[in-house]
């Protein structure tokens, strides 16, 4: 079920649920054992803290985009995305992203791995 259409088809299903503000469709592409390491080298989030850390992430409202090809291998997809995350108080946080989605053999994401640092973001004042 791991194809690079079915691992693209999920990059592209994740972007377009943070875009509708749909975390629980965001949450429907993880295998119920997944872990959210977001970003690199913090503690993995697991279970219910998933969905929380996504709806925390993304209150208020957010737009995200990829920014180059999403690469592929044989069980993990790789992509550049920009997020523009707009508060409902305070500023607008642009960061540049990649997450690496590492499938299980059911084809849902068994762990999702996000690079950047503050290097990689910035706030737009209003």
């Amino acid at each position: 079920m791991t194809t690079p259409e079915h691992m693209q088809q999920t990059v592209d299903r994740y972007l377009a649920a943070i875009n509708a503000g749909d975390m629980d469709a965001v949450i429907a592409l993880y295998a119920d054992n997944a872990s959210v390491e977001d970003p690199a080298g913090t503690e993995p989030k697991r279970g219910a803290d998933i969905l929380q850390f996504y709806k925390n992430a993304f209150a208020g409202g957010a737009t995200v985009a990829l920014t180059g090809p999403v690469r592929l291998s044989a069980k993990a997809a790789a992509f550049p995305f920009r997020a523009e995350i707009t508060r409902t108080e305070g500023p607008t946080i642009i960061v540049e992203v990649i997450d690496i989605f590492e499938f299980d053999d059911d084809g849902k994401v068994a762990r999702m791995t996000a690079y950047f640092g503050p290097a990689n973001i910035t706030v737009k004042e209003a």
